[in-house]
């Protein structure tokens, strides 16, 4: 970019004269301006704009390799003030994020045609809200209210769509007492899942409308996760010397690596969804153990405890975190579409 730049003779701001010897051409050495005429066409702009977020060198793909073979060693190296050698935290993640959108947008593609409350959407069905899709469906058919890691310590039996026709009637008054008949806590998280699964199986969208608004949701809770999952870190694994600086680059580098493996599993369901459902299970467990695994490595070697404490404050991490997204989600979702 700095071939593109024009070089003036004179420094605008205080008048210092350059010279043609002189090494001091990029930046005036009296008030450090730098020497170059901004005023430029509206496409020199966007040059510069695309420049500065995709400009691939051998930085980027260094970074990338990195990044995906050695876990954490970017953030430690970035805490210790050895930057020199990679691409940018920021830079980085918005072209990964760019990548993820895509491959986003082809499974989202994919997910119009699948259908909701246990059965494919028919033609038929294409231009019918959510809510209508659901009242045609079984009523034997079975679904649960709370998700992880509610359902881990709270009770949580099944339910099935006859039940939950019932709940589509229910005043939000009344909800507390739906639970109750159903074997559910009346509390304030049971409650405000039930409310959560009254206005899914009662949208006005159509299937089209209703995919699109999900995997919004998704993109941006994805960005508000980062600082949430920063403040956890830095509390979880706190230690003299550790700022919160130190945890946002973590989780900044962590959500490039996720922004790599996420798309990569997705793109993978895609090809194997006609296999057998064992292979598929095999497929996401290989990847749940490599996500542990380096979640593990990157956290022992960006803030150095012990395995065993490593892995301890992993899993409360984990765990924190899970329940933040949930309730981010269920909350995000209850006041999103219609």
């Amino acid at each position: 970019m700095s071939k593109k730049k024009v070089k003036q003779h004179e420094c605008a701001n205080c008048n210092f004269q350059f010279s043609s010897g002189s090494e001091h051409t990029n930046f005036c050495p009296n008030c450090g301006q730098e020497n170059h005429n901004p005023r430029f066409p509206l496409v020199h702009y966007g040059y510069e704009l695309l420049e500065g977020f995709l400009h691939f060198d051998t930085k980027f793909f260094y970074s990338l390799k990195i990044l995906l073979f050695r876990p954490g060693k970017i953030t430690f190296d970035y805490i210790h003030n050895i930057r020199g050698r990679y691409t940018p935290p920021f830079r980085m993640f918005i072209f990964l994020s760019i990548f993820c959108l895509l491959a986003l947008g082809i499974y989202e593609a994919d997910l119009q045609e699948k259908g909701l409350f246990g059965q494919a959407v028919t033609t038929q069905e294409e231009n019918m809200t959510i809510g209508e899709i659901f009242d045609r469906s079984a009523d034997s058919l079975k679904d649960h209210i709370l998700v992880t890691p509610f359902s881990w310590v709270m009770n949580n039996p099944a339910v099935t769509n006859g039940d939950l026709r019932l709940l589509k009637k229910t005043t939000k008054d009344s909800i507390g007492n739906w639970l109750a008949d159903h074997g559910y806590a009346n509390n304030m998280i049971t409650r405000l899942f039930a409310e959560n699964k009254k206005i899914r199986i009662s949208r006005q969208m159509t299937m089209h409308e209703a995919v699109t608004m999900v995997t919004g949701i998704f993109k941006w809770l994805f960005l508000i996760m980062i600082p949430i999952i920063a403040l956890i870190c830095f509390i979880v694994f706190y230690r003299k010397g550790l700022f919160f600086y130190d945890a946002m680059l973590y989780s900044i580098h962590f959500g490039c690596f996720f922004l790599i493996i996420f798309p990569a599993m997705l793109l993978c369901l895609l090809l194997f969804q006609s296999f057998a459902t064992i292979l598929l299970f095999i497929f996401l467990l290989l990847f749940l153990l490599s996500f542990l695994t380096y979640l593990a490595v990157s956290m022992k070697k960006v803030f150095g405890y012990n395995w065993i404490s490593t892995l301890l404050r992993m899993l409360i991490t984990c765990i924190l975190t899970m329940t933040v997204f949930q309730l981010v989600h269920c909350f995000i979702s209850n006041h999103s579409g219609r």
